[in-house]
C-alpha cells in the first residue's frame, strides 16, 4: 500500500518547458486528499523551486539541494540543513579556478557565480528560472554553502570529478544531476538520506514510498523505497535498479504510473 510519493522535478515532474502538466497536478491532488504524503525531491534551490510548489498548491516537504535543505512550505520552517564546510568550499573553489570550469555557489537562498557573462550562467538561469548573482569568491564572510555545482561539458566535468575525489573523495558527496552538472554536497546527504529521515519524522517508512526519479542524482533514493520509478527519458543506469519504467516526462510518465493506484 502506497502512503508515501517523492517526486524528483526536472526530466520527472516537470515537463521540457519545465511546467507542471494538469493531469499530473490533478493525480497529485487526488492522492494528497485520499491522505498520502506528497514530496518534493531536488537539486534545485528553495528559491528555484518555490513557484512550482505554489503552483501545485498543496503544503508538503520540500527536500531541496539533492537532500542538502529540507523545507516545510506550510511555515518555511527549516526541517534539516547540512552545509558543506568552509575548508571544503575554499578547495573547490581553487579547483575551479585552476582549470577554469564554472562554480555555483548557494548561500541562503541565494545563488552565487564569479562571472555571469559565460554559457555555463545562462544555461543554468534558463533551466532554473532565477538569476544569479556575481561576487569574487574571496569576499564571502563566511564559506558554508548549502552546495556547489560545477557546469560544463560532461568530458570536463570527469576530469574535475577526479580532482575532486582525490583531495576531497572522503568528506564530500558528487553526483550528476544532469549531463553538464556536477553537484558536490556534505558527504552525509544524497536524496535518498534525507528522505529517509523526513518519513521518519513523519512516521512512514521506505516500505510504503513511490519515488520517482530520471537522473543519477535519483539513485539512492529510487534503491532505498518500496517502489522505485525511472521515467523512460532516464538515464539507462537507473533504469537498471528501478522497480518500473513509466512513460517520459512529456508524456505525463508520473500521472499514467500514480492513476492505477487511484
Amino acid at each position: 500500500m502506497i502512503k508515501s510519493i517523492a517526486l524528483d522535478l526536472d526530466g520527472t515532474l516537470l515537463n521540457s518547458k519545465k511546467e507542471i502538466t494538469d493531469k499530473n497536478m490533478f493525480i497529485l491532488r487526488e492522492l494528497y486528499k485520499k491522505g498520502i504524503e506528497i514530496f518534493v525531491v531536488t537539486g534545485r534551490s528553495y528559491s528555484a523551486t518555490k513557484k512550482i510548489i505554489e503552483k501545485l498548491s498543496l503544503p508538503i516537504i520540500v527536500i531541496c539541494y539533492n537532500g542538502a535543505k529540507v523545507i516545510d512550505t506550510k511555515n518555511d520552517n527549516i526541517l534539516l540543513e547540512e552545509p558543506l564546510s568552509e575548508e571544503i568550499v575554499k578547495m573547490l573553489i581553487k579547483i575551479s579556478r585552476k582549470n577554469c570550469v564554472h562554480l555555483n555557489l548557494y548561500q541562503d537562498e541565494s545563488w552565487f557565480v564569479e562571472n555571469k557573462n559565460n554559457w555555463q550562467t545562462e544555461y543554468y538561469k534558463k533551466n532554473i528560472g532565477i538569476d544569479a548573482i556575481e561576487k569574487n569568491f574571496d569576499s564571502f564572510i563566511n564559506y558554508f554553502m548549502t552546495k556547489a555545482l560545477f557546469i560544463d561539458e560532461r568530458y570536463r566535468l570527469e576530469e574535475i570529478e577526479k580532482e575532486v575525489e582525490d583531495k576531497l573523495g572522503d568528506i564530500v558527496h558528487m553526483t550528476y544531476s544532469q549531463e553538464r552538472y556536477l553537484e558536490v554536497l556534505n558527504k552525509k546527504i544524497n536524496k535518498g538520506k534525507s528522505l529517509e529521515k523526513i518519513l521518519q519524522l513523519k512516521g512512514l517508512s521506505l516500505d510504503t514510498c513511490v519515488a520517482f526519479g530520471d537522473a543519477n542524482n535519483d539513485k539512492e533514493m529510487i534503491e532505498m523505497v518500496g517502489c522505485g520509478v525511472a521515467m523512460e527519458n532516464g538515464e539507462e543506469d537507473l533504469k537498471k535498479i528501478a522497480t518500473y519504467i513509466t512513460n517520459s516526462n512529456d508524456d505525463d510518465g508520473v500521472y499514467n504510473f500514480l492513476i492505477q493506484k487511484l
